[in-house]
């Protein structure tokens, strides 16, 4: 259970949260038909680039100069550093990628996603959050306001969404890496986020 409870926990490692948000966006109904293909390869490319292949290089180089002790990073202030660079991150791809999108929804997850990651790196440095639950969180946000703004059904993103959080929880749950209540802020803080700066789509 424990070497399961680990596999899971690197599949749905935060840092994939964006780039399966993007997918979500693009194969939900709403831009799948409109947008021409090299335009979704650069989304791709940027969001994937920005939010998940820099933020993991940087991880061996803080491990090398002893910042952080392991991968998973489980002290709660050796994540500042790993947190702060990740938002950096993060803004660069909603950066590089809101210069040639016109896709609002696209553009605004990826600045709520950059939101979500700023306020994880706030909390920690009082108190300890998870950062998994965050992400799912996160991904239940997108597929809330998508739902609700553009009038689709849902039903089987939002299903798989529940299936993925519930397995997340138990997971962190299993490694003893967070209670309950850290998993539950996380994932609050994550809704929240994600469908307060794009519930502008609504408006």
């Amino acid at each position: 259970m424990m070497r399961l409870a680990t596999i899971i926990s690197y599949l749905f490692h935060p840092v994939f949260m964006p780039l399966i948000g993007l997918v979500i966006i693009l194969n939900s109904g709403t831009y799948s038909v409109e947008l021409p293909g090299e335009f979704k390869n650069y989304l791709y490319l940027m969001t994937g680039l920005c939010t998940l292949v820099l933020p993991l290089s940087f991880l061996p180089v803080l491990i090398y100069f002893q910042y952080v002790k392991e991968m998973t990073i489980s002290e709660r202030r050796e994540r500042l550093i790993p947190l702060f660079f990740t938002t950096i991150c993060f803004y660069a791809g909603y950066y590089f990628v809101s210069r040639f999108s016109p896709v609002k929804v696209i553009n605004l997850f990826l600045l709520s996603s950059t939101l979500v990651v700023m306020l994880i790196l706030i909390i920690s440095l009082f108190w300890k959050i998870s950062i998994h639950s965050a992400g799912i969180g996160g991904i239940m946000g997108l597929i809330i306001i998508l739902s609700v703004s553009y009038s689709i059904d849902m039903t089987f993103f939002m299903s798989a969404a529940f299936l993925v959080s519930g397995i997340i929880f138990t997971a962190r749950l299993t490694l003893n890496k967070h209670t309950l209540v850290e998993l539950l802020a996380g994932y609050l803080i994550g809704v929240v986020a994600v469908a307060s700066v794009m519930f502008q789509l609504i408006l």
